[in-house]
């Protein structure tokens, strides 16, 4: 849809999301819309030895991940066993591995 609209309509004075930000300021803050681009951190460390520890140890069953042979199953494990033990932070590596076989399971 916005694709579609006028140029003047999303871009005002150098600002991009000039409709946004105009619907925005009806209902929040003009100081919210206006505040420059703010970073946050996403606690993924925490998340993988908690609430999505068992959706990451089904991923990186051994057996399976031997069997698809994309990745190095005895290699991946270790990390993971480190990782949980708390003598490493591989929580980035993990993730994009999760990633990847998460998507490997959705299109391959």
């Amino acid at each position: 849809y916005v694709w579609t609209l006028p140029e003047n309509m999303k871009i005002r004075n150098g600002q991009g999301k000039y409709l946004l930000r105009q619907v925005l300021n009806r209902h929040v803050p003009r100081a919210l819309t206006e505040r420059p681009k703010q970073g946050f951190s996403v606690p993924i460390a925490e998340w993988l030895r908690s609430d999505l520890r068992g959706w990451a140890e089904d991923l990186l069953d051994e057996k399976t991940l031997k069997e698809d042979g994309y990745l190095n199953a005895p290699a991946l494990r270790a990390v993971w066993n480190e990782y949980l033990s708390g003598r490493t932070q591989h929580a980035p590596k993990l993730w994009t591995a999760l990633m990847f076989l998460t998507w490997k399971e959705k299109w391959l």
